[in-house]
Order: C-alpha cells, then structure tokens, then sequence
C-alpha cells in the first residue's frame, strides 16, 4: 500500500470519527444517558452498540460497491424510489436540529462560564462554517483531522487521572442488562444517521472500520469507568471532573468541548448542504445552510435539548428501521436476479 493511500485512510478514519464522536462525548452527557445509568450493564449496551454498528458498516459497505454508489443522495433514490423527497426532508430535520443546537450549545457555554452573551460565540462559529462549507469535504477532512485527534488525547488524559478502579461496580441485572442493551442500540442508531452521507465519502477497509468501532467503544468505556469514578452535579460531567486533573486542564478541557460541537455542526451542516442541494455549492447555499442554523439556534440551548433532540431521536430510529428493511430487500432481490440470470445462461 502506498504511502498516500495510506494517509487517505487516516484522513476518511478521523472524518468518520468526526461524524459520531461529538459534544456528547467531550462533555459525557450521552455517556449518562444511555450507558451509566445501567451500572455494570454498560458492558451489554457497550457490546450491542459495536455489533449494531459492525452489522451497519458491513451493509452499506456491500450495498455501495455492488449497486455502485457514490454519493448518499443515490442511496437514498435507490432506496426509497418515489418517496426519497419525503426522506430528505426528514434527515433535513434532522441535521439542522443538531447544527442548531451545536450553535446555542455554544452560546450556553461560553455565557455559562465566561458571562460572554449576545450571540457572539455561535456567530463567530457560523462563520467559519460558512468558509469551511465552501470549501466542501477535503476542507471539513482537513479540520476534523485536527480536532479528532485533540478531542481524543484530551478525554482519555481526563479519564485516566479520574478512574477511581475500587470505585467501579461491574455487577449486572438481568433488568439492568435488558435496558442497557436497548439504550446501547438506540444510542448506535442515533449516531449513525448523522455518520451516513459520510460514509459514502469514505472508502476505509474492513480493518479500518473495525478500528473506528474499537476506537468508540474504548472511548466510551473510559467515560463510563469515569462517570462510576466520581460524583457530579451537571449536565457535563467529564468536564467537571476535568478540574481533578489541573485548574490548566480545565480550561484546556473547556476548549475540546468547543472542537467538540464545533466538529459535530461542521458534519450536520455539510450533510444539510449535500441533501439541499447536492453538488450545486456557492456561496449562496453555504449561506443558507447557515443563517438557517443561526435562525433555530435562537430558540435556545434548552428547549432544542429538552424537545427538539427527542424529535431528532425518534426520526433516526424510524430512518434507519425503514432503511434496513429496505436494504435487506433490495438485497434479497439482488441475488435473485443473479441467480436468475445465471440458471439462463
């Protein structure tokens, strides 16, 4: 293998990253959410959320290279004929709830701690999307394989000072077990939409995909281990554990969470702008995708968390349901097709 090919499969393997690891992570919001609160039983949910995704990327995987697809706009004609307009206003939903509430995110952090308002954080953040969304995908992997690689370094310095191992309980209930893995496969679906037009702008092996999912689950796991390590009082709790490391680290650890949701936004508004309007960019449509983002994100960090993410939530269980029906079909008929065609001959 060549020595760029190589470096393209680091580039396409942060951007992925880029797409699933987001502010929940950094902040280990959806850590608690859906793996903590199971105790020991995480490991369940841990374990159906790496199938969930194992099954996930083998499917697209296969599906793009036999039906020859290049763009997640094909897949989804393919997919859902007629009705793939019906579709695309769904993901749109979707992508601009999250972009959205990445930009009051954003304004919620910096007037939290910092008593900076007016708007400014999540304006000065647009606009260097709109540069970015410009200059289309090799931009967007260029950042993220600046921004994955910090976010990464920084949450497992911040997990590994703060695991307490005597502190850590790993018994599992059956209840326990069954919720956990329920959550652990609703968290892998709630990811993976946002991951999917990206996908089709990949081309990672199977080694590489399982080193994304590995990659996850390790991260994942260390927030977890933190989480049963210590108590906290906010909604961010591996930030506020970060002030265990050094009052340096903190603010260090403040500046991921920044990358964090700056990465996600950037992901969501590129999938927004791919679903709006194809290959058809300018500065028109970057322009669009933006002050529609800045425009919701007026309605503040709360209400999008507390409504409109639910929204968001059961939209990609939906999708991706549907979607592996879909699939599942379209398969079947392919290889009887096959079949078919080589009994005539």
């Amino acid at each position: 293998m060549k020595s760029g090919s190589k470096w393209s499969t680091v580039v396409d393997y942060f951007l992925i990253l880029s797409a699933i690891i987001g502010v929940g992570f950094a902040s280990g919001k959806e850590i608690y959410v859906f793996f903590y609160s199971f105790e020991g039983a995480s490991i369940l949910g841990l374990i159906s959320f790496a199938l969930l995704y194992l099954y996930l990327f083998f499917i697209i995987d296969y599906i793009k290279h036999k039906l020859s697809l290049n763009s997640y706009n094909e897949f989804n004609t393919l997919l859902f004929g007629k009705f793939c307009k019906i579709t695309n206003i769904v993901m749109l939903v979707n992508f601009t709830i999250t972009s959205a509430g990445m930009l009051a995110g954003a304004d919620y952090l910096f007037e939290t701690f910092f008593n900076i308002g007016h708007k400014i954080p999540s304006t000065i953040l647009s606009l260097i999307l709109l540069f970015l969304l410009l200059g289309g995908i090799e931009k967007i992997k260029i950042v993220s394989n600046v921004i994955i690689p910090i976010m990464i370094a920084t949450i497992i310095i911040n997990s590994l000072v703060n695991i307490t191992p005597q502190n850590v309980n790993l018994t599992i209930t059956t209840q326990n077990g069954f919720m956990a893995v329920y959550y652990g496969l609703l968290f892998g679906v709630n990811n993976f939409v946002a991951a999917l037009p990206v996908f089709f702008q990949t081309n990672l092996n199977k080694k590489s995909k399982i080193f994304v999912i590995l990659s996850i689950c390790l991260i994942i796991l260390l927030n977890i281990l933190v989480l049963s390590s210590n108590k906290f009082s906010t909604d961010m709790p591996m930030f506020e554990v970060s002030k265990n490391v050094s009052s340096s680290f903190y603010y260090i650890y403040f500046g991921t969470l920044i990358l964090a949701l700056f990465s996600t936004l950037m992901i969501c508004a590129n999938n927004t702008q791919d679903i709006l309007f194809k290959d058809k960019r300018s500065i028109f449509t970057s322009l669009v995708v933006v002050i529609l983002n800045l425009i919701i994100s007026q309605v503040g960090y709360a209400f999008i968390v507390q409504y409109l993410y639910v929204l968001s939530g059961i939209i990609s269980a939906i999708y991706i349901i549907v979607m592996i029906i879909l699939i599942l079909i379209k398969l079947i008929t392919y290889k009887h097709k096959k079949t078919t065609n080589n009994n005539d001959d």
